[in-house]
């Protein structure tokens, strides 16, 4: 239990504000006496209880405030911030610029810390192949083209979890969650024992498959229990919770260096990882609008809807993943970086840029959707692409600055995946969705690949690969509603229909 005192001198108005209800971070109920409640807000238990002292002229008012917050996992890097927030109240009824645009209740704020604990694995899952595939080459003895291959390839695993998402859509979220996280652990730590290349391509393709899971039915679930106005919020900071856990990867990266073989020390990473995931499964029950819905909308019913958002998904993995997938192979063959350099490299282009993500989901929620992406595909993207036609000191801000401006992609894109479809079919249509990018995303490696070997650098292939998501903004543009601030049963009058 946190315990806070505030002491006020006040005159007559100020009194009357300070013995009012909250209406911010938190809602309060007047119980009388100069007692308060709990409506609504971050908290497994509040209350706060004042002092009153009258002079003639002023009033000495002792504010108490006893509370528990309702979020595990980070809640020591709330304590602060809460804190700040109780001593300077709000009466325009907005959150504090580091909270939801919405109030979160004590359910979702459990929830969704739940859910970004989860993402940890998720973005170490994600990210160790794409950092180490180029030092398992070297052991291994492939050319830049079969890298090209094997990251084709390993994406695969992303068409495999569709199945999964079909028992999310039938069984629960949370039962398919246990799931990937098991598979995925399990797969990680077989890719450190793999004895060839097709073995460890094997061992990928099932960590794909379970972190392609995990991803799309994280974001399903947060989507479903989130305020209508702080679901692309809401993503910004599962990416950012995805983005330390991909981070674990890039710090443990000069381990890669140490031996030729030392790469596959990071895949058993995970077996970390395993107290905090199974801690977290235990925190979530199911979701709510899961539970509640009826069965019955078919997923063909919304055909149009899934080829427009698995297009534009496609038209932006042309580009997205062969920039995650050579990015390292670009640093060391083009630039001469050693393994503790691109590390470095990365932490400190890429972890600034966090604040862009942040940023980008609450102007998403606020102010739309469509604006964010086509600005993080013109700018964003379009620095990526002069990024791989740099040299010298121009690599560092121009890296910073593009993922800054591209991390946008993340929240206002991935908010489609759940404002279009329905309860009965969401988990399938988000994740074909992603396979969809996928697919997108191994033909851009595999061209990439390609064009490297033939024209013997990175900088001419990214000019071209960036055409595609030139294309999905303009479609994006053209095509797509803005849901921002409505709940889902408005966008997808169905579920309102069946609850």
């Amino acid at each position: 239990m946190t315990h806070l005192e505030i002491t006020h001198c006040v005159d007559d108005e100020g009194l009357r504000r300070v013995r009012s209800p909250r209406n911010d971070l938190i809602e309060e109920k007047d119980l009388g006496d100069d007692r308060f409640s709990l409506v609504d807000g971050p908290f497994d238990y509040y209350e706060r209880s004042l002092l009153v002292r009258s002079g003639s002229n002023t009033h000495t008012v002792i504010e108490r405030f006893d509370y528990r917050l309702s979020i595990p996992w980070f809640g020591i890097l709330f304590r602060w911030p809460v804190r700040h927030a109780l001593r300077n109240r709000r009466d325009d009824g907005t959150s504090p610029f580091w909270a939801a645009p919405d109030r979160l209740g004590k359910r979702a704020t459990t929830i969704f810390a739940t859910l970004c604990a989860i993402a940890l694995l998720s973005g170490f899952l994600s990210n160790a192949p794409a950092e180490t595939h180029t030092y398992a080459a070297d052991e291994f003895n492939v050319d830049q083209l079969s890298q090209g291959v094997l990251g084709a390839l390993i994406r695969i695993g992303t068409l495999l979890a569709i199945g999964f998402a079909v028992l999310a859509d039938r069984h629960g979220r949370r039962r398919v969650l246990s799931w990937a996280i098991t598979f995925g652990i399990a797969s990680s730590c077989a890719a450190a024992l793999a004895p060839s290349i097709g073995i460890f391509a094997t061992c990928l393709v099932i960590v794909r498959t379970s972190n392609a899971t995990l991803g799309a039915i994280i974001v399903v679930f947060a989507l479903e229990e989130l305020p209508a106005g702080s679901r692309a919020w809401g993503l910004s900071v599962l990416g950012l919770s995805a983005a330390l856990g991909a981070g674990f990867v890039v710090w443990a990266q000069p381990i890669a260096g140490v031996a030729e073989w030392s790469w596959r020390l990071i895949f058993v990473i995970p077996l970390l990882m395993i107290p905090l995931v199974v801690g977290a499964i235990r925190q979530l029950p199911e979701s709510r609008r899961f539970r509640s819905h009826v069965p019955g909308p078919k997923l063909r019913n919304y055909r149009s809807r899934l080829v427009l958002l698995g297009g534009a998904y496609f038209l932006l993995g042309l580009f997205l993943s062969p920039i995650d997938w050579f990015r390292n192979e670009y640093l060391r063959d083009e630039h001469g970086f050693t393994a503790f350099q691109v590390s470095l490299f990365i932490l400190t282009t890429a972890t600034p840029g966090g604040i862009g993500l942040y940023v980008a989901g609450r102007v998403a929620d606020l102010r739309g959707r469509r604006i964010v992406v086509g600005v993080a595909a013109v700018f964003g993207l379009g620095l990526t692409a002069i990024f791989f036609n740099a040299s010298g000191g121009f690599l560092w801000p121009l890296a910073l600055t593009a993922v800054t401006l591209a991390s946008g992609l993340l929240p206002a894109m991935g908010v489609y995946r759940a404002e279009m479809f329905p309860t009965a079919v969401r988990a399938r249509a988000a994740t074909i969705a992603g396979a969809v990018g996928v697919v997108g995303g191994s033909i851009g490696i595999l061209a990439a690949g390609w064009m490297r070997v033939r024209w013997g650098s990175f900088g001419p292939v990214m000019f071209v690969l960036w055409g595609g998501p030139l294309l999905a903004a303009a479609l994006v543009w053209r095509r797509f509603h803005e849901g921002a601030r409505q709940e889902l049963e408005a966008l997808n009058p169905e579920d309102a229909r069946s609850a």
